[in-house]
């Protein structure tokens, strides 16, 4: 029998899906139940136009194109009641093909394939579910929601997949972009095998526009953890140049300005536990680290604090130095001893008070400071630099904290208090000078010599207050530099 035509009549097309507007969860479980059927109505004429009536073998099946392409589902055939020209059947196509691609469908009637293939259109409402519709309500809450999507135990409520783009993009103009929540699990989970499991960004102009806001009432405000590499890594500025650590970090700070910034208004700014190795170990590829480490080759500062520190125990390799001012005339160089000669009560650099010296000019004396190390470049403790906010010296990187040369009047130096030094000794007052031998200042303008010696009560003994140090290093000569372990008594 030759069959004239059909018309393709889809009263409720579509797949039933996961997705409702304002349903209820048992709405939404009913819904996600219902088969991925859609109804196909037509009318079947012979060709005069005359309807036809009987049982008909027919054939459905769905194409990517209207001509050619690939075919997506096959009914198989299946005997259909034509009654006055019209028949309606059920489709159970594959849900996984209504993704919003055009589909087609071809139709057999005993054999023979009607032409043309139909396009299946949507309902009109499922133009909602099209690539780049929009879809609307009045608010964003559970109840009432532009989409909602509600799934069983084990399942998704929304997937979202895209080859090269995104995923899931979500924008808003003055809320959230997404909200996540959840009652005893995660609000957001986010995971990615070569990429960021989650990446943020604001383009915010003030400090209070943070790329990440986190909150907390009773949990970690954050928590990180690598199985390989640093819990969290936080980048600030220009950090070419500077030491960038690999490895089983917990916390890392790499900064331009600062690399950490640890404070509080009443319990402790920065606090630091290890079982095995160090509490805190900083380190700055150019200024201040936070435990004696850095890459300048003055070595200045693996850890600066204005403030008073209390430990345990101290141990230390080298020598414990005061920042001291000249005041004397002419210069003052390293190896030299130098004498007290006064204090400034006000001295704004260093929040003062501050210890000022002179160059020692005679033999024994009991005003000895110690021992000058190098001059001092006093913008190196400048409190302004002790906040965040504070602007960094120009060509910090380039700074001379200890600068070479001698120190004129008014500038300032470091001094050994205590620990191995150099010094300028002399053997011109009191003879050669031994490995343990104690010293004082000499005749001569800022140099060591042996301690002078007196019988009190029949005994031997250095003149009370003079002694600064004891020689690591034998004098024979006139006068040179030698080490000496500063002990001042």
């Amino acid at each position: 029998m030759t069959v004239a035509g059909i018309v393709l009549l889809l009263m409720a097309a579509g797949v039933a899906g996961v997705f409702t507007q304002r349903a209820s969860a048992a709405e939404a479980v009913e819904a996600a139940q219902t088969p991925s059927t859609i109804s196909y109505q037509g009318r079947l004429t012979n060709p005069d136009g005359q309807p036809l009536n009987g049982n008909y073998t027919m054939r459905f099946i769905v194409y990517d194109a209207a001509n050619g392409g690939s075919a997506l589902w096959d009914s198989g055939d299946r005997s259909i009641a034509v009654d006055g020209g019209l028949f309606t059947t059920q489709l159970e196509v594959d849900q996984a093909n209504f993704n919003g691609q055009a589909l087609w469908l071809s139709i057999d009637v005993n054999g023979q394939t009607l032409s043309p293939r139909q396009e299946i259109l949507p309902a009109p409402y499922a133009l909602s579910l099209r690539p780049g519709a929009d879809i609307a309500a009045d608010s964003l809450d559970a109840a009432d929601a532009a989409l909602a999507g509600y799934a069983p135990a084990t399942g998704a409520a929304l997937y979202a997949s895209a080859g090269g783009g995104a995923g899931l993009h979500s924008q808003s103009t003055q809320s959230y972009g997404v909200w996540g929540a959840s009652t005893d699990s995660w609000g957001g989970y986010f995971t990615s095998d070569n990429g960021y499991g989650l990446r943020v960004h604001t383009d915010g102009i003030n400090h209070y526009d943070h790329g990440a806001y986190v909150t907390s009432t009773g949990g970690y405000g954050v928590y990180a953890q690598s199985v390989q590499n640093q819990g969290v890594r936080g980048e600030a500025g220009n950090v070419e140049g500077i030491a960038q650590p690999l490895g089983a970090v917990g916390v890392v700070g790499i900064g331009a300005n600062r690399g950490v910034y640890g404070s509080s208004s009443s319990g402790v700014g920065l606090y630091g536990v290890s079982n095995s190795n160090y509490g805190i170990w900083g380190q700055s590829a150019d200024w201040r680290g936070a435990t004696g480490r850095t890459s300048r080759t003055d070595n200045n500062y693996g850890f600066y604090t204005p403030d008073n520190l209390y430990s345990l125990n101290i141990h230390t390799a080298g020598a414990f130095m005061q920042v001291m001012q000249y005041s004397g005339a002419g210069t003052v160089s390293p190896g030299d001893v130098v004498v007290f000669s006064g204090v400034d009560r006000s001295a704004a650099a260093v929040d003062g008070p501050l210890v000022q010296v002179t160059k020692a000019t005679f033999a024994n004396s009991t005003a000895v400071a110690g021992v000058v190390y190098s001059r001092f470049n006093i913008a190196a403790v400048d409190p302004a630099l002790e906040s965040p906010e504070g602007s960094l010296p120009a060509a910090m990187t380039d700074m001379e904290v200890t600068p070479p040369g001698d120190a004129a009047p008014g500038e300032y130096v470091l001094v050994v208090v205590q620990g191995p030094a150099l010094v300028k000794a002399s053997v011109m007052d009191s003879g050669s000078i031994q490995p343990g031998d104690l010293l004082s200042t000499a005749g001569a303008a800022g140099f060591a010599a042996k301690a002078q010696t007196a019988t009190v009560d029949g005994a031997l003994t250095t003149l009370p207050g003079t002694v600064f140090g004891k020689a690591l290093e034998p004098l024979d000569g006139a006068q040179d530099m030698i080490y000496v372990y500063v002990t001042l008594q």
